[in-house]
């Protein structure tokens, strides 16, 4: 059944997706040229940097409809590179058959000290049912976007209470004069005294040191990406882990690294396909997206108690717009893997990927499938409002929408470690509820759910991500 699932993600993704476009005859409307294009509004912005976002060039001749069509895919690919508040794109005709594009952006601040408060549990509806101050992380991230005005991205990261971690990123996603390839290193230490060493009725088996840590893992990865299109990715990754246990963890959880070792090292190696063809990243409501990621975990040098597995992953997203104000959003992924992979490393649904009305649970397995359906209805239409009281022009620009979403989930865990002690493996589950998601400027969302599951339990839940 799981193979059939995958079979039909996978040619979702591979099968090209075909795309209506507005034809217009040379009898119904003349031909446009376009003489030039002008760039306002980008103080920090290199120009080269949105010139590569554009789908339309000097010299294109092409119908009105066309050159609409194309001028909005512009504002879009340049709103989802998450570097401008606000971006239009207009025409400025200079006589039937000329015409001047002109692009204006309103740019976002760059430089963000962030605090951190972060909660520890897989969500904030895990995390409220204690309360447990105990079980947050604190900090501070440095941030800084678009360096050097090229759209480069780099952090540096000092965080504590329930995991202490330092980090740091860079990112060049422009190395070259097409912009095409780019580049991202990083790298990460962490201790942890709390540690999940399993599941027992599909909740999580926590083990605690008051005394120290738990678990100490040391990573560092660089990948290597290649954007040959604007809606096409291809990306690389080399990455070393090395992790450290208790003896407790490895007499707990006897498969957490390799047996009853407390240490592991190794090297993996991964390649993704993305294809991105949404409206907005932030809260999509018109496009497709689509990603293939496959990864291998052990690759013999340098191994100590290393897994030896490889995973594949795929999801394709659709959105589709019934009228003005209705969307539906449809999605199906699914993981695969291939060995037995160590605790360490596995991850059914619970975390990243759940069933909305499961989020108390964690489903552990080998692999996974998870469909979701959404009915949007927009409740206040996108608005842009300017306060101009306030001092910075980064933040003078106040973005809000609201929307009603109606959804339902279903999910499946492929289990044969640890079914025996946890009911909801090896079969469908489902979810349904009803929510309300407010967006906002930043690209920050707020969901407020309300879901019943399968089990006939029922419950408000609080989410910070867009529900696709």
């Amino acid at each position: 059944m799981f193979r059939a699932v995958l079979t039909l993600v996978a040619a979702c993704i591979l099968v090209p997706q075909g795309e209506a476009q507005a034809q217009t005859s040379a009898n119904e409307a003349p031909a446009v040229k376009v003489f030039g294009i002008t760039l306002s509004g980008n103080t920090t912005t290199k120009d080269r940097i949105i010139m590569r976002e554009l789908v339309i060039q000097e010299g294109d001749t092409m119908a009105n409809a066309a050159l609409y069509e194309r001028m909005e895919r512009s504002r879009q690919n340049l709103m989802n590179t998450g570097l401008f508040n606000t971006v239009t794109v207009l025409p400025l005709y200079l006589d039937q058959r000329s015409v001047m594009v002109e692009v204006t952006v309103n740019e976002r601040w760059y430089i963000w000290p962030s605090i951190i408060f972060d909660l520890a549990d897989p969500n904030f509806n895990t995390w409220w049912l204690t309360k447990d101050f105990d079980r947050v992380n604190y900090g501070l991230y440095l941030y800084k976007y678009n360096m050097r005005g090229r759209n480069e991205t780099g952090y540096i990261k000092a965080q504590f209470g329930y995991t202490k971690q330092f980090a740091v990123r860079y990112k060049v996603p422009n190395l070259d004069v097409r912009q095409r390839w780019g580049v991202s290193v990083g790298g990460s230490f962490e201790e942890q005294a709390e540690v999940t060493a399993g599941t027992a009725d599909n909740v999580r088996i926590l083990l605690r040191d008051r005394e120290g840590s738990n678990r100490d893992r040391w990573k560092a990865d660089t990948e290597v990406t290649l954007r040959r299109t604007h809606d096409i990715r291809h990306s690389w990754r080399l990455s070393f882990t090395q992790a450290d246990v208790r003896d407790t963890i490895a007499r707990t959880a006897i498969d957490y690294f390799d047996g009853p070792n407390t240490h592991t090292r190794f090297l993996s190696l991964g390649y993704s396909f993305v294809r991105d063809r949404r409206d907005s990243r932030a809260f999509t409501r018109h496009g497709q997206y689509q990603e293939l990621r496959i990864d291998r975990y052990g690759l013999g040098l340098l191994d100590r108690a290393a897994p030896d597995i490889t995973t594949a992953y795929a999801t394709t997203k659709h959105w589709f717009e019934l009228k003005p104000k209705w969307t539906l959003g449809l999605s199906a992924r699914g993981k695969y893997t291939v060995g037995a992979p160590p605790y360490y490393i596995q991850e059914g649904l619970g975390y990243t990927h759940y069933v909305r009305g499961y989020e108390y649970y964690v489903i552990d397995g080998e692999h996974f499938a998870l469909g979701k359906a959404n009915l949007i209805f927009q409740l206040v239409k996108p608005r842009t409002y300017r306060m101009e009281g306030v001092p910075l022009e980064a933040f003078r620009t106040l973005y809000i929408a609201v929307y009603l979403d109606l959804y339902s989930d279903l999910g499946y865990v492929w289990d044969s470690r640890y079914a025996a002690s946890n009911f909801l493996d090896n079969r469908w589950i489902n979810g349904n509820g009803l929510g309300i998601d407010l967006v906002t400027s930043y690209d920050q969302v707020l969901r407020g759910e309300y879901s019943i599951n399968a089990l006939g339990e029922h419950g408000f839940f609080l989410h910070f991500t867009q529900p696709f």
